[in-house]
């Protein structure tokens, strides 16, 4: 045998049996503290481990970092990872007493080799045939009947409110400016701006009509979102460069989406079902005098939607209609599928008392 070979295989024996050590330590070091503590060792390629976290409390372990979903066919479950395992390290690194935002960020920086100890306090609870209690804490919605990508039931169920107020957390994901957006979920995207504006429309802020959320009216197109291709109308903007938008005022949200930076980063939610809340409003146009409010067609052509209210005109001092409303009929004859011309024209062709019909987004609550 070659003598460089001997000393290279030498030398790999020496570092493999130095990390065995290095992980049999860590294990007893935690094995005191928290139940059924392995070591687990997953080869990391271009993608992400596929396991997805929250924070949360276990009535016998505690805080911690619980793993609350693994991707089917991924490297976390091919390793033998499981739902409801607490996390305890990472590469040597501890996340006792770390929170979301740390260990988050930590995992999507692992490459390669990535080594997790983990415990699991669920096992014992289960050999005696009861659930893992595990409270939620600024985490992802872990449901009482969600089904984990490989069809067993998850361990992670909340029990009572949550010990702080939660915000909205997304899912990890490998590369936000590829990722698509999932139904039902806060999913993070990134969406590269080459220092423009995004190019979207909103509705929404605790100062108008719409007080509990930033819903997409429209992406405009040629914008860096109309190029991007993922955001779409009735799109919920939970939060932007770290900017939450649950509570803001319309303004606030302005400012935040329309910074012209390189990229932008949004957590955005997409409703399963698009709800609206219906307005029936009457206004009396009179001769030579319009509504005071102009209509634009949405992206697609068909159908048109508020996009301005002229203040001290008729539906600015009526008060009911707002930038964004969607039009639905105007003296019972259906615009829905009208183009922006042709229902400019029915309004501008009605006189006297003029019933619109409207729909507005109904964000949902996060």
């Amino acid at each position: 045998m070659h003598p460089i070979r001997c000393i290279d295989f030498f030398l790999m024996f020496n570092v493999a049996e130095s990390l065995m050590k290095l992980d049999k330590a860590t294990e007893e070091q935690f094995s005191a503290s928290y139940p059924n503590v392995r070591t687990v060792a997953i080869k990391k390629g271009n993608q992400s481990l596929g396991i997805m976290i929250i924070e949360g409390k276990h009535a016998e372990v505690g805080q911690g970092i619980f793993i609350s979903d693994i991707q089917e066919g991924s490297f976390a479950e091919k390793a033998g990872l499981e739902i409801g395992e607490m996390i305890l390290a990472v590469n040597k690194d501890s996340l006792v007493g770390s929170n979301y935002d740390t260990a988050a960020n930590l995992l999507k920086r692992t490459e390669g080799l990535v080594t997790l100890v983990v415990s699991n306090p669920g096992k014992r609870d289960q050999q005696q045939g009861q659930p893992a209690a595990v409270t939620q804490s600024a985490a992802n919605v872990v449901e009482n009947s969600k089904q984990n990508a490989v069809g067993k039931p998850a361990t992670l169920k909340p029990s009572g409110p949550p010990s702080r107020p939660s915000t909205p957390v997304p899912e990890p994901v490998a590369d936000l400016t590829t990722c698509s957006i999932t139904s039902g979920k806060d999913v993070a995207i990134e969406i590269p701006t080459d220092n423009k504006g995004l190019g979207v429309f909103f509705v929404g802020g605790k100062d108008t009509a719409i007080p509990n959320g930033i819903v997409v009216v429209e992406v405009y197109p040629g914008g860096a979102a109309d190029r991007d291709n993922r955001l779409r109308p009735g799109d919920q903007i939970l939060e932007v460069n770290a900017t939450q938008l649950k509570d803001v005022t319309h303004t606030t949200a302005s400012q935040a989406l329309r910074q012209t930076l390189p990229k932008m980063k949004l957590v955005v939610y997409r409703p399963e079902r698009i709800e609206y809340t219906r307005l029936d409003v009457d206004l009396i146009k009179k001769p030579g005098k319009g509504m005071g409010l102009s209509v634009i067609a949405r992206k697609s052509g068909k159908g048109v939607y508020i996009a301005d209210i002229i203040n001290g005109g008729t539906a600015d001092v009526d008060g009911r209609i707002m930038k964004g409303d969607l039009l639905v009929s105007v003296n019972g004859q259906s615009v829905e599928n009208s183009s922006g011309d042709e229902a400019g024209a029915i309004l501008k062709t009605v006189m006297g008392r003029v019933s619109l019909k409207l729909h507005r987004y109904k964000p949902v609550a996060r």
